[in-house]
């Protein structure tokens, strides 16, 4: 059965700055933010995205446009593990950190330190440290942006890949670090979880009971095509749903769907009926959460098998 095309009540046009907090004093991580909000209207929540392993705030251009045009700031901030900062602060890798880096996967040993930087305790609190710097300035970011408002804004935190990792240890998920097992980092700040390519029990520190207190509203986004770091399939990539408590959480898993689930990340596989699919359930997931819309949360609740052209697997709980 397929679910009716999910219609936000705001369509609006967006703005666009890569340079916000750019004051080397001010600034939230390694670069400055990059940052997208509705045009001439308030936004009504903000989502914290967090990249993928080498990426970067500039990439997920498309999605986050979606997200600022239906009524949400969105917020990239850049972590260490961005293969132009990675390539900059190690010279002996032999990469030029102005050249096109895109393909760092391609070269071997780009490749083997890069996964080295994937599984370092010190970089999961790396990011960490960057995403709690950002919530520090919200004042300051809301200012440069969208102006500073009259009342407090919920907020999400998302994230792909790498960036999915820092967004459920956010959202609550308990992980094992060198001495100090069962540690966790949520934050209570962050209203919802948009997970995309997450990962399961047996890396970076995840095991059973990782999940256990992780009560808030989540979305977890696969594909059955999507593979993690040490060769996962989507079984292992849809446990953070499966092993957490039920409240407002649902799993989707895009049939054919790869790591970039559709092309929502610049430069891979374009698949415009998986790409769409993302679109409406993740907005309809934060219109649900951040927004209260029970229109929302009615519209989640009719998806069988199918958005749109999409065909995929999709469970709540």
């Amino acid at each position: 059965m397929t679910a009716a095309e999910y219609r936000s009540d705001l369509a609006v046009g967006f703005h666009e700055a890569h340079d916000v907090l750019a004051d080397p004093g001010d600034r939230a991580g390694e670069a400055p933010l990059v940052c997208r909000w509705p045009r001439d209207r308030a936004p009504q929540g903000f989502v914290v995205f967090c990249h993928g392993l080498g990426s970067n705030g500039g990439a997920y251009a498309a999605l986050s446009r979606y997200w600022a045009a239906h009524g949400y700031l969105v917020i990239h901030p850049t972590f260490a593990d961005d293969i132009r900062i990675v390539a900059r602060n190690e010279p002996e890798l032999g990469l030029d950190p102005d050249s096109d880096l895109a393909e760092w996967m391609t070269v071997p040993h780009a490749r083997a330190r890069m996964h080295a930087i994937l599984h370092s305790p010190e970089r999961w609190t790396g990011r960490l440290a960057v995403v709690g710097a950002l919530m520090v300035r919200l004042p300051l970011i809301l200012e440069a942006t969208c102006g500073g408002g009259n009342r407090p804004l919920p907020g999400a935190i998302a994230g792909h890949s790498f960036g999915a990792y820092t967004a459920q240890l956010l959202a609550g998920a308990a992980i094992d670090m060198p001495g100090d097992p069962g540690r966790s980092f949520a934050d209570p700040r962050f209203a919802a979880t948009l997970l995309l390519s997450a990962q399961g029990r047996d890396q970076q520190g995840l095991r059973d009971g990782s999940w256990d207190l992780m009560h808030g509203p989540v979305l977890n986004v696969t594909g059955t095509l999507d593979q993690g770091a040490k060769g996962g399939d989507w079984h292992w990539k849809s446990e953070p749903f499966e092993l957490s408590p039920a409240g407002g959480k649902y799993l989707a898993v895009l049939e054919g769907g790869d790591h970039y689930l559709g092309g929502f990340a610049e430069r891979q596989r374009q698949v415009p009926a998986q790409r769409e699919a993302v679109e409406q359930i993740t907005l309809a997931f934060l219109d649900a959460h951040l927004r209260h819309l029970q229109a929302a949360r009615d519209w989640l609740g009719s998806i069988d098998d199918r958005v749109g052209e999409c065909r995929l697997l999709f469970k709540a709980k």
